[in-house]
């Protein structure tokens, strides 16, 4: 799946914590989540997807669907997740 990031989302992993974020589990995240929904303020998606090689954790990607490619907003590992939201 081809996605461009935002400015946001280029910065969000540049922060300590985040720069482990793997390209490809954006990818899988947005082509096989676990759980999306749509911020009806926003008009963005959200989807979170489990990563076994990342201890479990629910990576979230918020991204906007009307632009080609698709732009990613933001990412990032979400701990208040539990599975569906």
């Amino acid at each position: 799946m081809d996605f461009v990031l935002s400015k946001h989302a280029i910065d969000e992993l540049d922060k300590a914590g985040r720069s482990q974020i793997q390209r490809e589990w954006i990818t899988r995240t947005l082509m096989t989540p676990d759980f999306s929904d749509i911020d009806s303020r926003t008009n963005t998606i959200r989807v979170w997807k489990r990563i076994p090689e990342f201890g479990n954790r629910a990576l979230r990607v918020v991204y906007n669907p009307n632009t080609e490619p698709i732009t990613v907003v933001t990412v990032f590992f979400d701990r208040r997740y539990k599975g569906d939201v």
